[in-house]
């Protein structure tokens, strides 16, 4: 998958949160925003909430690698773990259309986090049960993917 181009951004003028994503990703390439994801995991979730489709998909793959790299800043594992499975589970039920296409390679990520809640120091009073998380990300899933 190759860097999204101007067009793919569209009219990223016209909203705020989009133009402000833009700004931060737009002619980059997934390695060079790895340190952005290290140090503003939270923003850079919001940020792509914010994007047009193909933005999206591509920085959702580095996304993804930023969390199966596992090299958090103090205290960030848990935010990174959480907003990755918040962003999935989001975008299958708003705009599944954005993320269904990436969703193969998405799965054994979502599945690696919700088994590993542990790992990423997430506790559940904190942040739900990762498990539940994953339940209910492979049930929308299923349904919207036909299976």
């Amino acid at each position: 998958m190759a860097v999204p181009t101007e067009a793919d951004w569209g009219d990223y003028k016209a909203d705020l949160d989009t133009n402000w994503a833009h700004d931060r990703f737009a002619g980059h390439t997934n390695e060079e925003m790895q340190a952005y994801f290290y140090k503003n995991v939270i923003e850079a979730y919001e940020d792509l909430r914010f994007m047009p489709e193909v933005p999206f998909r591509y920085y959702m793959l580095g996304f993804r690698d930023f969390v199966m790299a596992g090299k958090f800043d103090f205290l960030e594992a848990s935010n990174a773990a959480n907003c990755f499975l918040c962003l999935v589970h989001e975008k299958l039920k708003e705009q599944p259309e954005y993320i269904l296409p990436i969703m193969p390679e998405l799965l054994p990520t979502v599945r690696f986090v919700a088994q590993n809640q542990a790992a990423f120091d997430a506790e559940e009073r904190f942040y739900g049960r990762f498990r539940e998380k994953l339940d209910q990300i492979e049930a929308l899933y299923s349904r919207l993917a036909g299976r």
